[in-house]
C-alpha cells in the first residue's frame, strides 16, 4: 500500500523552505519530521483533534558549536504535540489551535559533565472569518520558546521567548484576479537569562501586498514590508553591548505562478534600507528566486536564492545570500530527504569593544562568515500510518575571518566563530 500522496508533497513543501534563520542563530536545521497529522479524532461534527509523540536519540558530535576541544553527546529527544482544528467546510469562521513540545535530555557527554537539558515550546492558535468570502479575516496568536546552548561549554542555554499577536486582512474583489493583503503584528522577544537582555524588543511588522492574477496559474505583485524594532535597555553610543533601534524597510515587485504542469516558481527584486538610529543602515538591492519541480508523482526536487539584509544580535545588522536544494523521494513506505544549503553572512556595525578581531590580531567593525548544512532523512512509514520509524544525520560547518580576543563581550560570544557539527540520530513517531 503507498502513501497517500499528500505526505510526499507536505514533505516537499517543507523542503522547499530552505534554512531559516532568527537574528543571527547559526545557520543550522534539519529535514523534515514524520509528524504530519493523521487521521485525528473528531470532536462533534465541527473539529477534528489530532495528537503526536515522538522519541528519538540522537548522537552530537559538538553541542556547544566550539571550535576545539568539543563536548560530544548522547540525547533523548521527546516531541509531543497536538492540534485542533475545525472542518473547513460552509464554516464562517475557521479556527486552529496547537502546541508542541521539544524536550531534549543528555544522557552521556564525553567530558563526564552533562549539557544542560532544552525544553523549545510553541503554542499558535488563530481564527479565519468568512473563509471563501471576498474579504477575509484572520486574528492570530504564536508563541515560541527556544533553548539554544552556549557557544562555549556553559551550564545554560540561551533561552529566548518571542510571542507575536497579529491580524490579516485579504481581499479580493469578485472575480479574484485581483487580492489585496494587509497584515500587521505586534511582538515580544525577551531572553531569560539576565547576560542576554540587552537584546529584549518589541516590535511592529507590518505587510502590504498587492497581487494580480493575470494567468490562470501566474501572477504579479508588489509587496512593502517594515518592522520596527524597539529595543528596552538604551545604552551609550560608546557602549560594547549597545543595540540601536532601527525600522527596516522592504519594497518588492515579483511574479509567481507555474512555468509547466510541474515546474513552479517565484521571482522577485527590490530594495531595502534598515534606517537605524545609530551606526550604518543598508541601502541596498534585495532579491530571491524559489523554484519547485516535481517530475514525478513521488518525486519532487526545489531551489531557492536568496540576497537580503537582516536584524542581528551581533553589529547593527548583516547582509546575506542563502542558496539551498532539496530532494525527497518516495518508495513504497519509506521517503527520504537530502537537502544541502550554503550561506554567507557580512556583518557590519561591530563595536570595537565587542573584541571582534581579524585572524591577524588587528581590530574590525565588520565581519563576514560561510556557513554550510547538509540535512538528510530516510522515514518508513508502518500500514497505517500511524507510527513512522525515522533514521537520519546533519552536518554543519561554519568559517568566519576573524576571531575573539580573551576580552571578548558577551554579543561577540552569542554567534559562534568556527566549528564542525555532526548529528546522527534514530527516532520513532506516533501520529493519528
Amino acid at each position: 500500500m503507498h502513501i497517500r500522496r499528500p505526505l510526499a508533497v507536505l514533505a516537499f513543501l517543507v523542503l522547499g523552505a530552505g534554512v531559516a534563520r532568527a537574528q543571527s542563530m547559526p545557520t543550522s536545521g534539519a529535514a523534515p519530521s514524520a509528524s504530519a497529522l493523521g487521521d485525528g479524532v473528531a470532536l462533534g461534527s465541527g473539529a477534528v483533534l489530532h495528537i503526536g509523540v515522538g522519541a528519538e536519540l540522537r548522537y552530537d558530535s559538538n553541542v556547544f558549536y566550539e571550535s576545539s576541544n568539543t563536548t560530544q553527546g548522547l540525547a533523548l529527544r521527546l516531541t509531543p504535540h497536538f492540534s485542533i482544528a475545525s472542518r473547513p467546510t460552509g464554516q464562517k469562521v475557521v479556527f486552529n489551535l496547537g502546541a508542541g513540545l521539544d524536550y531534549r535530555e543528555w544522557l552521556v557527554a564525553s567530558t563526564g559533565r552533562r549539557p544542560p537539558r532544552q525544553l523549545n515550546v510553541t503554542a499558535s492558535v488563530s481564527a479565519v472569518i468568512l473563509p471563501t468570502g471576498p474579504v477575509t479575516t484572520e486574528l492570530y496568536d504564536n508563541f515560541v520558546r527556544s533553548s539554544q546552548p552556549a557557544y562555549h561549554a556553559s551550564s545554560t542555554n540561551f533561552d529566548r521567548d518571542l510571542n507575536e499577536l497579529g491580524i490579516r486582512l485579504r481581499i479580493k474583489p469578485r472575480g479574484g484576479r485581483l487580492e489585496l493583503d494587509l497584515a500587521y503584528a505586534f511582538g515580544i522577544d525577551f531572553w531569560e537569562n539576565k547576560q542576554q537582555q540587552i537584546f529584549d524588543n518589541y516590535y511592529h511588522h507590518s505587510n502590504l501586498r498587492l497581487l494580480y492574477k493575470f494567468l490562470p496559474k501566474t501572477s504579479v505583485y508588489v509587496m512593502a514590508d517594515n518592522v520596527v524594532y524597539q529595543y528596552q535597555k538604551q545604552l551609550s553610543a560608546a557602549d560594547a553591548l549597545q543595540r540601536p533601534d532601527g525600522y527596516p524597510l522592504r519594497v518588492v515587485a515579483g511574479l509567481n505562478g507555474l512555468l509547466t504542469t510541474k515546474l513552479t516558481f517565484d521571482i522577485y527584486g527590490g530594495y531595502a534600507n534598515g534606517f537605524y538610529k545609530t551606526g550604518p543602515s543598508p541601502s541596498t538591492g534585495v532579491a530571491g528566486l524559489t523554484l519547485g519541480w516535481r517530475p514525478l508523482a513521488f518525486t519532487g526536487v526545489s531551489f531557492a536564492y536568496r540576497h537580503d539584509i537582516e536584524n542581528t544580535l551581533l553589529g547593527v545588522y548583516a547582509n546575506f545570500d542563502n542558496v539551498s536544494v532539496g530532494l525527497t523521494q518516495q518508495v513504497w513506505r519509506f521517503v527520504g530527504f537530502l537537502r544541502v544549503a550554503y550561506q554567507n553572512t557580512r556583518y557590519e556595525g561591530i563595536t570595537p569593544a565587542t573584541g571582534v578581531v581579524k585572524t591577524s590580531g588587528v581590530p574590525t567593525t565588520a565581519r563576514m562568515d560561510n556557513s554550510f548544512v547538509l540535512n538528510a532523512r530516510v522515514d518508513f512509514f508502518t500500514y497505517r500510518q500511524w507510527l513512522a520509524l525515522s533514521a537520519g544525520y546533519d552536518f554543519s560547518i561554519l568559517r568566519s575571518n576573524t576571531t575573539l580576543t580573551a576580552s571578548a563581550v558577551m554579543p561577540a560570544a552569542t554567534v559562534p566563530v568556527a566549528y564542525d557539527k555532526h548529528e546522527v540520530y534514530l527516532g520513532l513517531t506516533f501520529r493519528y
